[in-house]
């Protein structure tokens, strides 16, 4: 082979490669190997308390002596308190402070409800000698620092106001740095603290901000996520912004005009643009035109292939996991079933990645 034609060779190969489209894979350190993320509302007042018994369907589903693992993450993730003040802009008139941003992780750490939850459920599996092949995974809200919001509270010493960027650097700094602490002394034996996540669904105004946001979390060794709406401001440069892993939303279930031709779009962009894919719905799949448009998701994911080689994060309304699993319905529980399928098939491919991993 001449050395012309070897070059030319080098080149095509170089050229197919660099031009691959690949989703954010199935199972990566991007993730932190979070194959299922679920987004689990929980901390205004207005949410559930989230007891071991309500997380329980979200963490395995039990099928005569089987036991199926299903969600590996778990976002614990708020807009709002639920009494006037909001968590990213444009949900409530008034914007939370520090005390409320402390009040939130009071509610995530509350002995008995969502995170210690769910470390109950896993420590009671692990007493009967069931337990995952690998550790379940938490992802932290991080509150957006509204910019040009006033006086958000004390900070050594200092009152900040959101009318800089280093003042809302700082208040995030702090908000991630208790959270750390909290976490180091909660105890939770059955779970790892994966990271945090930018709960603005866009970039607007955090140019400059999220990077540095980004870079302080990457020094904590934790990883930043992110799930931009559909055609939200920066969701194609999500990697430029500094975040480790994004998912796209396409906000197809909740409109009957939006085609299902949006799903193949999304998944088209995703692809493109090395992101995740969101799965979503809300209880208006009890009526039967929504349950259609959730399996539209269903198989539109599985013809473009997210299914097999995309980590997913999953929308469902706030509660629609825990409402199907134990739904007076057989055919809405039935969905429960369906979905809990899918999540553990791609649980176990997501093990067999890791048993292979440490082999090697």
């Amino acid at each position: 082979m001449t050395n012309k034609l070897m070059l030319a060779l080098v080149l095509i190969v170089s050229l197919k490669y660099a031009n691959a489209q690949e989703y954010l894979p199935l199972a990566s350190p991007q993730t932190d190997y979070i194959t299922d993320l679920a987004l689990i509302y929980q901390g205004g007042v207005h949410r559930p308390d989230w007891t071991a018994e309500q997380i329980a369907p979200y963490v395995y589903r039990q099928q005569e002596k089987k036991t199926d693992f299903l969600f590996d993450g778990f976002l614990f993730i708020e807009f709002k308190n639920g009494k006037g003040k909001d968590y990213s802009i444009g949900y409530e008139k008034e914007h939370a402070g520090k005390e409320e941003w402390s009040w939130l992780l009071d509610r995530n750490f509350e002995k008995g409800k969502a995170i210690h939850a769910l470390n109950d459920v896993l420590s009671a599996l692990a007493k009967k000698r069931i337990k995952p092949v690998r550790k379940r995974k938490v992802v932290l809200t991080l509150p957006e620092p509204i910019h040009n919001q006033k006086e958000w509270g004390m900070l050594d010493g200092k009152m900040l106001s959101f009318d800089n960027e280093e003042s809302r650097f700082l208040a995030c700094k702090w908000y991630i740095d208790d959270a750390l602490t909290r976490w180091r002394k909660a105890g939770l034996n059955q779970l790892e603290l994966s990271g945090f996540y930018w709960v603005a669904e866009q970039s607007t105004g955090g140019k400059t901000l999220i990077p540095r946001i980004a870079e302080y979390i990457r020094s904590k060794k934790m990883k930043f996520y992110w799930i931009p709406y559909w055609k939200a401001e920066g969701h194609g440069s999500w990697k430029a912004a500094g975040f480790d892993a994004a998912y796209q939303q396409p906000n197809h279930f909740f409109e009957e005009h939006i085609p299902d031709s949006r799903i193949d779009e999304a998944c088209d962009f995703a692809k493109q643009h090395e992101m995740g894919m969101e799965l979503e719905f809300d209880m208006r799949v009890e009526q039967p035109n929504f349950e259609k448009r959730l399996i539209a998701y269903i198989n539109g994911f599985q013809k473009k292939g997210v299914l097999d080689e995309a980590a997913m994060t999953y929308y469902e309304g706030g509660n629609g996991i825990m409402k199907l699993a134990g739904h007076k319905e057989a055919r809405m529980r039935e969905l429960y079933q369906k979905l809990a399928t899918i999540i553990a098939g791609r649980q176990q491919k997501a093990d067999a990645y890791y048993k292979q991993r440490k082999r090697l």
